[in-house]
């Protein structure tokens, strides 16, 4: 689906779509969607940025574990957060 400019809502690198899965980067780098507890993070590797996008909004936290988080919470270590 091609996204409308005028529809476009946006957060620097980042175009927000209408539901949380639907992020994606201005620049069409890819994404990935990742929890660190019951918080959905979407993250862009190559631009070393990531965002949050809601809480307990998807029930696949609750199978995850402890280490599981921190491995996610590493793996944008020295990434920017943006608010």
């Amino acid at each position: 689906m091609t996204r409308n400019a005028a529809q476009e809502k946006s957060l620097r690198n980042f175009v927000l779509g209408d539901f949380f899965g639907d992020v994606a980067c201005r620049h069409g780098h890819k994404t990935r969607l990742f929890n660190i507890g019951r918080g959905h993070y979407v993250a862009c590797d190559e631009c070393r940025t990531y965002i949050f996008v809601g809480s307990n909004l998807m029930s696949c936290w609750r199978q995850e574990s402890k280490d599981i988080w921190q491995a996610n919470y590493d793996s944008v270590h020295g990434y920017e957060f943006i608010e």
